[in-house]
């Protein structure tokens, strides 16, 4: 067992990837520099390749614009497939569903920061590991190149940093917004941490100023955040204002003037804390981005002493990152599985988080949603495999009616019955009215996303199936 859970060397994961000469290419700066710009350059001209983004929303916007510049390129979501072509020569994915098989001339993997998040560094770690590409564009944020580095160091790779100034100013102002939100005016982007804070601010806006807002938060369908943006951003529309959470600080495009932070503390799921220094900075950064309507951007606060907050996140240096995340492969967990044949799936993974062996660049990524789920769908009989499936889908442990919707597509797999998507959820017939109205209209979404991940997971898992017995 402690062998089977010995992640010290994860690079022999991955034998015909060291098996190449791969070129590491770093682009490193801060939000709005052109990293990511210079590196889709470099993929939009290449014979083969793919983009690895963080988010969905991401990994279509990049799949439209190829495709809009005559480039063919297939988009692969954990929901979504978009097949323009065969043989199209590059392929936008999320970065979980990168294709480590698949010979290629050019990767781009983006926000690679998040290579360090406790539960989903894995896939970036992964990424770097994995692919076989003859060159890796690496977009993000200067803390990480130490960290890389020492990672292409152990695989005998070079890397070469380029590294990029912001092309606009932001300024801290050192006047806060009335909190009231009397002065708030067309082109801010209010920003509060909470669906409740931000309808809220949203109505005092509407009412004291006249102007009218629109909203994006991590709970709307990213279609909804893009329309959401994209009003805003249009000068002829009649929305001026964007309330948002930290949802903005990645993925969207915005024409915005000034951030004004409501708050700079977040529930953690325990306590209100401030938001990490990046975190505040890649917010902060949304103001003036190049390119749009504004050449310079302003940063303050409703509040005078969370303004010195933001001064000082502003005024820090690079904090650098010290580890990246792992994530056992399926194949790892059921060698592991055949050592405990009794034990419950949460179980066996508290206890490969006990025994795990890990060197100095990485840290085990979290399993703790892994489990919650785990325990849900304990009393199912399913193959290790089909658990596993289940395990890491995209399930908000927290929304009991996620948690139902999982446990009843987990029963209905394993005796392989069918379940029709219009009898799975509801949507109402007119727009919700209030809070609760449309809190139910993102289950429902939230559900139709798991619906659609589960339906190519389950299929995949066949096709396996069917292949190995052939």
């Amino acid at each position: 067992m402690r062998k089977l859970s010995d992640l010290r060397f994860p690079n022999e994961w991955f034998p015909e990837a060291r098996q190449m000469q791969r070129k590491i290419i770093l682009h490193v700066g801060p939000t709005n520099s052109g990293k990511t710009y210079n590196a889709l350059k470099r993929l939009e001209g290449a014979e083969s390749g793919i983009y690895c983004g963080p988010l969905r929303l991401l990994a279509n916007e990049i799949y439209e614009k190829m495709n809009d510049k005559g480039v063919a390129c297939n988009l692969l979501t954990g929901e979504e497939r978009r097949i323009v072509s065969p043989t199209a020569a590059l392929t936008s994915s999320t970065v979980e569903m990168a294709n480590l098989a698949k010979p290629i001339e050019v990767a781009v993997i983006d926000e690679i920061q998040m290579i360090g998040d406790p539960q989903r560094g894995w896939a970036w770690t992964q990424a770097l590991l994995g692919l076989k590409a003859q060159e890796i564009h690496l977009c993000g944020e200067a803390s990480v190149v130490p960290l890389v580095k020492e990672i292409c160091a152990s695989l005998n790779e070079e890397v070469i940093v380029n590294e990029y100034k912001r092309l606009t100013p932001v300024t801290i102002l050192d006047e806060t917004v009335d909190p009231q939100y009397t002065d708030v005016k067309a082109g801010d982007c209010v920003i509060a941490f909470s669906r409740t804070s931000i309808f809220n601010i949203k109505e005092r806006i509407q009412e004291s100023t006249g102007l009218k807002c629109a909203v994006v938060y991590g709970g709307l369908p990213p279609e909804t955040r893009a329309l959401q943006a994209k009003a805003f951003n249009d000068p002829e529309s009649d929305i001026d204002v964007m309330v948002a959470s930290d949802a903005v600080g990645m993925g969207l495009n915005l024409n915005i003037k000034r951030v004004v932070f409501s708050t700079i503390a977040k529930f953690n799921g325990k306590d209100n804390t401030n938001i990490s220094i990046p975190q505040l900075k890649q917010i902060a950064g949304r103001a003036g981005r190049f390119g749009t309507t504004y050449a310079s951007g302003e940063v303050t606060t409703i509040r005078a002493k969370d303004l010195s907050y933001v001064k000082e996140c502003m005024d820090t240096g690079t904090i650098d990152l010290k580890l990246a995340g792992l994530q056992p492969t399926v194949d790892i967990l059921e060698m592991f599985a055949l050592q405990m044949p009794k034990e419950r799936f949460s179980g066996l993974l508290q206890k490969f988080e006990d025994l795990a062996s890990l060197s100095g660049n990485y840290f085990l990524c979290n399993f703790e949603d892994q489990k919650i789920i785990s325990d849900t769908i304990e009393r199912i009989k399913l193959p290790l495999r089909d658990r596993y499936q289940f395990v890491t889908a995209p399930v908000n442990v927290r929304n009991k009616t996620s948690l139902q919707v999982i446990e009843d597509l987990a029963r209905i797999h394993s005796k392989s019955e069918t379940q029709s998507l219009e009898d799975l959820t509801q949507l109402p017939d007119k727009a919700p009215e209030d809070e609760d109205g449309l809190m139910n209209l993102e289950t429902a979404h939230k559900t139709i996303m798991l619906y659609m991940w589960l339906r190519y997971g389950c299929l995949k898992l066949l096709h396996a199936f069917c292949n190995n017995n052939r």
